[in-house]
């Protein structure tokens, strides 16, 4: 039978995964001869078979794949024949760097099996780890992913460590970030002065002690420090509000496993598995009994677990529930360095736990909920972004680059005929988040070698961030149709679709601030079809929510029906801010700053703490029993709204949230018209509202791999003008 030489590329996600070993081990059970190995592209192979060989090798390779690699392509050429003596693996050849990237992710049940195994070498090190789990985005400065172009090249191997490195039969060859306590990454606990107290095992005791006292102790991980207390010491959580200055924003907890996640939220087995995956990300969940000073009002709590070997090793000694927020400063972004951390939260931490295998790459942790049995990712960075999507759609040649939102920004990169969607970084308003976009956006410039001529941008005229690329052309595109874009993208819609575009702030093609939109249209052209009513804004101040609520009074007149309301506002202040009131020029249509003036009414509240706090409590109000609708009518493309202000002066809160979430709902429903639907923008994180949408029988599409929040402009933005760019 006739042999050939074949050449396999493939592309994707192909290193760091176990990809090469994998390969080896199938052309020794196929008796195949040739070689594979890495490249600034992906993986080449090169076989030494028939052609019904070869349709073998390629059926097993695609159905049992290494459990984080993933094929995007994958091309087969003839070549002339090369007498190869074996199958081998070689090393890394260079070329120019194409091959993606892949993020952090959460110990595989290998090791931790390993970890919890008293006879294991590896037994209880807090960084064991293998081709199939751990660390890989926040290690790497360069591509290819071999172990001198991250930072565990300060560390040399053991001969234990290296035999299992070059034995390709082993789950840890070329496993980057392998160690063993012989060869160990070193851990310290140390004082808020940097003063070593305790190193290695002796460290995560004193740490764990520390924390049963009420101490409160940042800890680095995968991406950054955490800070962390007992999240049932009261004397704790009231010191980590006081000193972080978070008075009302739930705190997340980190357990050590499923059993005591169940004992504090209500889990059914898709929550369960979304806690247990690869992802191993926040999930938001209905509690049971928490302390009120984890999450203030609501009845919703984020839980992720352990899932990294060092936090598996505190919970050895720490027996209990950990409350895990992330390191920063409000507004800025996850801390990862050393001297940072004492800088910056020195008066907010009694000590820290580090250790000395340097972050290169920051990232916050994922956040999700299970939406009507489907996982819904709000905030996409450890374990899914850095994130790479091929596009059958675009001849464009040139790189691009999508710069997104201010506001819970990702930026989106086009080269090579893919999209490449940046890990989340926080809102470009903080000069620190500014800062890191700098950097992250520059890590990839120097690793794919990108230049951008032309940038896309959201439309608001005075975003600062858009200003530092004054030699760029650029391409201003609407908030509110970059979001209707990338949730038909996400959704691989055909045609003309409605959508329902929801959300807290957004500049619209009026020059008003937009929020509450039905829009028409496809990834090419849209148009604005409906709104909700247009109200005058007292200032800026989206926080003071009393000021809100009062210019909704206004615009309806009903200060007659607000008397109770009005009178808790001193008399001077009233007439000061009536005037302002009247002289006013800002409007907005957001469904988003709607919520929260009707949340200061109904919760007696002056200011909104943090982002979304009027829809979670919400949630906790609304009654699915109870048989109450408000109605919003609509009319020449606007919504009204007053009915919903006139039941929330006069009804209790149960009445007044059921009321205007039916309300809602029902006229969206209406609107549609039987026919399915898009529907994006913050708001539409609300769970509640969703599932009631659903049981209303309204045919929506929610995204939900990437966030309906301002995380997707950057994406909606790419896709629109690559889908109308003619070159």
């Amino acid at each position: 039978m006739c042999h050939f030489t074949y050449k396999i590329r493939l592309k994707g996600l192909v290193q760091g995964v176990g990809m090469r070993p994998f390969i080896y081990t199938l052309a020794l059970k196929l008796g195949l001869k040739g070689e594979v190995f890495n490249d600034g592209f992906g993986v080449q192979i090169k076989l030494n078979a028939s052609e019904n060989t070869l349709k073998s090798f390629l059926k097993l390779l695609r159905q049992d794949l290494p459990p984080l690699a993933r094929i995007d392509e994958l091309k087969i050429t003839q070549e002339n024949f090369e007498n190869f003596l074996k199958f081998r693996i070689v090393n890394s050849q260079q070329s120019p760097k194409k091959s993606p990237l892949l993020s952090d992710f959460n110990l595989c049940l290998e090791c931790k099996k390993e970890f919890y195994d008293v006879k294991n070498p590896r037994y209880l090190y807090p960084f064991i780890t293998c081709t199939h789990c751990g660390p890989r985005f926040s290690i790497i400065n360069n591509l290819p992913y071999d172990r001198k172009n991250t930072s565990m090249r300060h560390f040399v191997m053991c001969e234990f460590c290296q035999n299992e490195y070059e034995n390709p039969l082993n789950r840890r060859f070329h496993a980057q970030p392998i160690s063993c306590p012989n060869c160990a990454i070193p851990v310290f606990l140390k004082d808020k002065n940097g003063a070593v107290l305790a190193c290695q095992n002796e460290a995560f005791k004193l740490c764990a002690k520390f924390l049963k006292e009420g101490k409160i102790v940042a800890i680095k991980g995968l991406g950054g420090f955490h800070l962390m207390c007992d999240a049932f010491n009261e004397n704790a959580l009231k010191a980590l509000r006081e000193r972080k200055n978070r008075p009302l924003k739930p705190f997340a907890l980190m357990c050590k496993d499923i059993k005591e996640a169940r004992a504090l939220a209500h889990i059914n087995q898709d929550e369960a598995n979304l806690l247990t995956s690869k992802v191993a990300p926040i999930v938001l969940l209905k509690a049971k009994k928490v302390p009120d000073l984890i999450a203030p009002n609501v009845d919703k709590i984020g839980i992720f677990l352990a899932y990294t070997p060092l936090h598996l090793l505190l919970f050895e000694y720490f027996k209990g529930v950990l409350v895990a927020t992330s390191a920063n400063l409000s507004g800025e972004s996850i801390i990862y360095e050393e001297n940072s951390l004492r800088q910056k939260l020195g008066e907010v931490f009694d000590y820290y736990l580090d250790y000395e295998r340097e972050i290169i790459n920051s990232s916050d942790d994922s956040i999700a909920q299970i939406i009507n049995g489907k996982t819904m990712y709000l905030r996409t960075s450890r374990a899914l972004n850095p994130r790479y999507l091929s596009l059958d759609f675009s001849k464009r040649k040139k790189p691009l680059l999508a710069l997104g939102a201010e506001l819970k920004n990702e930026f989106v990169i086009f080269y090579e005929n893919k999209l490449l969607i940046s890990p989340y970084l926080g809102d470009l308003k903080s000069l620190d988040v500014r800062e890191r976009f700098e950097k992250l956006l520059g890590f990839f410039k120097e690793l794919y070698d990108l230049e951008f001529e032309e940038l896309l941008c959201d439309k608001h005229p005075h975003f600062d961030y858009v200003k530092d690329f004054k030699k760029c052309v650029l391409y201003p595109i609407s908030h509110h149709y970059a979001h209707f874009c990338a949730a038909y993208f996400e959704a691989g819609f055909k045609g003309e679709i409605l959508g329902f575009i929801f959300d807290g702030t957004g500049y619209g093609n009026d020059g008003r601030i937009w929020g509450g939109e039905i829009l028409k249209g496809d990834l090419e052209k849209y148009e604005r079809i409906g709104h909700f009513e247009s109200f005058k804004l007292i200032n800026g101040d989206v926080k003071n929510i009393r000021n809100l609520a009062l210019s909704v009074i206004f615009h309806y007149d009903l200060k007659e029906e607000a008397t109770e309301f009005l009178s808790k506002i001193p008399s001077i202040k009233f007439r000061n801010l009536e005037k302002i009131y009247e002289n006013s020029t800002l409007y907005t249509s957001s469904l988003g700053r709607i919520i929260d003036a009707f949340g200061s009414i109904v919760f007696d509240l002056t200011h909104s703490s943090y982002e979304a706090q009027i829809g979670l409590m919400c949630e906790k109000f609304y009654d699915k029993k109870l048989n109450l609708t408000y109605n919003f009518s609509f009319e020449n493309g606007i919504i009204d709204f007053k009915e919903a202000f006139l039941g929330a002066l006069k009804d209790d809160k149960t009445r007044a949230v059921t009321g205007f979430f039916n309300g809602l709902a029902n006229c969206m429903f209406e609107l549609s018209e039987g026919k399915k639907v898009l529907v994006s923008g913050g708001v539409f994180q609300n769970k509640t509202l969703l599932e009631l949408l659903r049981k209303k029988g309204l045919d929506y599409f929610v995204p939900l791999e990437f966030p309906c929040n301002d995380s997707s402009i950057a994406l909606g933005q790419m896709v629109h003008f690559l889908k109308c760019a003619k070159d």
